[in-house]
């Protein structure tokens, strides 16, 4: 099964479309949402009923739980309705982390503490908007192995390893490179594909989400 993980759209519609178009010209058999569909863009609820009638699997994140938006109630009753993580075998989806304390997943020291607390062989977070790729063996204690990756090829995993996996932003990114951004995990190939696409990002002037940590 190839899956796409889109994550952060925040409201940013044309953007959404944007990277739908490419999921489709990549076969993908369904498509996973890893949370903040809301808050920073025009259309929250676009958005929100893209994501309803296309039937992606969802994840809640924090600008999904917590909000000042004006949305219509069925909008709002599928927002709170949202889990905040969701399990498949070895697989687990959230927004931000798979611990009981919810920590950006930022640095190997924080990938270690994650891989410390859980079982999962393969973790699909959002949160970060860029993407990242942590592989729990490492040859230093108490940091997790940061893994270099190209943009659109495939990135394989090695059967007795464990990691994971920051699937970067459909809104924005963090790290001034101008592109939306997603993933793709091939279960059969076990390898994982960062996707870069070209298209509008959303505008920097929502400086609330910009420098938010």
């Amino acid at each position: 099964m190839r899956t796409a993980f889109i994550s952060d759209i925040h409201g940013h519609y044309l953007g959404l479309k944007t990277v739908l178009v490419d999921i489709e010209k990549r076969s993908c058999d369904r498509i996973v949402c890893l949370g903040d569909l809301v808050e920073g863009g025009a259309d929250d609820e676009k958005v929100v009923r893209t994501v309803q009638e296309l039937n992606i699997s969802c994840v809640q994140g924090n600008h999904d739980f917590s909000n000042a938006l004006k949305l219509a109630p069925d909008v709002r009753s599928f927002l709170d309705g949202l889990p905040i993580e969701r399990e498949e075998n070895d697989l687990l989806f959230c927004h931000i982390s798979a611990r009981e304390k919810q920590l950006k997943i930022r640095t190997p020291i924080e990938a270690w503490n994650v891989f410390d607390e859980t079982t999962h062989r393969l973790i699909f977070t959002g949160h970060q908007h860029l993407p990242l790729i942590y592989g729990e063996k490492s040859k230093e204690f108490g940091a997790a192995t940061s893994h270099d990756f190209q943009y659109n090829e495939d990135f394989l995993f090695q059967p007795k390893d464990r990691y994971i996996v920051c699937v970067g932003s459909v809104a924005y990114g963090r790290d001034g490179i101008g592109k939306l951004r997603y993933a793709i995990y091939d279960s059969a190939q076990d390898s994982l594909q960062h996707r870069t696409v070209d298209g509008p990002l959303l505008k920097k002037d929502y400086t609330f989400l910009w420098n938010e940590e």
